[in-house]
């Protein structure tokens, strides 16, 4: 249905921006059906909408340790193996299992959505090295010269392989943590990606025990939790 551009004429044909938004807004329910707030009152109810109609809510307890409940969203994508720990660290990321560069840490398929707007919720807690960061040889061989060898967790989030939120991360031998990415997705199954980065190796970093071999922690990932919701009318 045609519907003119309604403005008030000004000094100077300037026409205000509310009016401009005021016609997006009646144009919008028009380009993609029938918004709600178009429907005759009271001729929708919940009492007629199906589950999901309108919304959908996903949880996830990423990663399963072992161990019981305590040990449910422990990271374990990278870890060392038992008898490689030290008894008082995390089975955890170390550089023997892990280099550098983004990994996926948990990855599913939502389904089923109906287009619109998803919103992801990403947090936990995390333990990391950083008392390696800056030494004289990094300092040194660094370039340019006297840059330190920061030690932080990347995070982002990807919907089909795009990244919709990304941040640095955690920086600090005990935080917690928190990402949250949205993004208007169109309908169809949708693969939700958490992905994490370390930092590498420095060239002082310590990568064994002297004493037993055993592989050092460097980052860890613990109690995980996600949430996602989708939104469509």
């Amino acid at each position: 249905m045609k519907r003119w551009t309604q403005h008030d004429a000004r000094s100077k044909q300037i026409v205000e921006a509310d009016q401009i938004n005021d016609q997006q807004v009646a144009f919008r329910g028009e380009m993609a059906a029938l918004d709600r707030a178009q429907y005759p009152q009271n001729c929708l109810t919940n009492a007629m909408l199906k589950p999901n109609s309108r919304h959908k809510v996903w949880t996830f307890v990423p990663w399963d340790a072992g161990g019981g409940a305590f040990r449910l969203g422990e990271q374990t994508r990278y870890r060392a193996a038992p008898g490689d720990t030290l008894d008082e660290q995390f089975q955890a990321v170390t550089y023997q299992e892990y280099g550098y560069g983004w990994a996926t840490a948990f990855e599913t398929t939502l389904t089923p959505f109906k287009g619109g707007s998803l919103l992801t919720e990403w947090f936990g807690l995390t333990s990391l090295q950083v008392f390696f960061t800056y030494t004289l040889h990094n300092k040194a061989l660094s370039a340019p010269q006297g840059q330190s060898n920061d030690k932080y967790v990347g995070l982002r989030i990807l919907y089909n392989g795009t990244v919709v939120a990304e941040r640095l991360g955690p920086a600090k031998p005990a935080d917690c943590f928190r990402i949250v990415g949205e993004s208007q997705v169109p309908s169809g199954d949708v693969v939700l990606t958490l992905q994490f980065k370390v930092t590498g190796a420095g060239v002082d970093d310590a990568l064994v025990d002297s004493a037993t071999a055993d592989h050092l922690m460097q980052a860890h990932l613990y109690g995980n939790r996600v949430v996602c919701v989708g939104r469509w009318r």
